[in-house]
């Protein structure tokens, strides 16, 4: 698969929450990627209780259509409670879903996901993750989606298969977030790929033949 960030050139992205004209918030890295940095108090995110209504974190983006396996090699610098580097699926402004490799209110690293349909979001804290680099796989089939991790690119979890109503064509990309930060977080993205494919299923163990 092509790593899309090698000899990365911003016009082959779309982007929500950074100005045209501004390289402020992509920075290149040393291994072919690039490194985002969120404005402070940014995120995607609808608390259920009303009390939190945020779309203004970076998303970097393509327009992918049909069934897709997503991968992405990321860390960061761990600053602040929900500084996260993720992949994330973006329907419209109401509907969208995203696996984070964030710092939890436990101050520990961990895999969080979330959904958000019909402008309300769900949040759901994996377990503690001891390395300090992970890869996140987004993978879609029709309208069922699977989120996975890795932390060698080899033995991939299931944290979580859902349903979303989506469109063929959808934006999928790289999501930057710092909701508790002030705007000095750094998020590295050393690969993103996208591959046309159909999986059998999206169950444990689903991309042992296609990753």
């Amino acid at each position: 698969m092509k790593n899309l960030l090698a000899n990365f050139k911003k016009s082959n992205f779309k982007y929500l929450n950074v100005e045209e004209d501004d390289d402020s918030s992509v920075l290149f890295t040393k291994e072919d990627g690039i490194s985002l940095i969120p404005e402070e108090n940014s995120s995607f995110y609808r608390a259920p209780d009303g009390t939190k209504n945020r779309s203004n974190a970076i998303f970097m983006y393509i327009e992918a259509e049909g069934d897709f396996i997503v991968r992405a090699h990321v860390d960061h610098n761990f600053i602040y409670e929900g500084d996260a580097a993720s992949i994330m699926v973006r329907v419209d402004d109401d509907n969208w879903a995203k696996l984070c490799f964030e710092k939890s209110e436990t101050g520990t690293n961990s895999l969080v996901s979330s959904v958000t349909y019909d402008g309300w979001s769900d949040r759901a804290i994996g377990e503690t993750y001891s390395w300090d680099n992970v890869r996140l796989y987004f993978v879609r089939k029709g309208n069922t989606f699977g989120m996975y991790y890795s932390p060698d690119d080899k033995h991939k979890r299931l944290i979580r298969y859902f349903r979303l109503d989506a469109p063929e064509k959808i934006q999928v990309g790289m999501m930057a977030q710092s909701p508790h930060g002030e705007g000095d977080a750094v998020m590295n993205f050393y690969s993103f790929d996208i591959e046309y494919i159909s999986v059998g299923s999206i169950e444990e163990g689903a991309l042992d033949h296609f990753c």
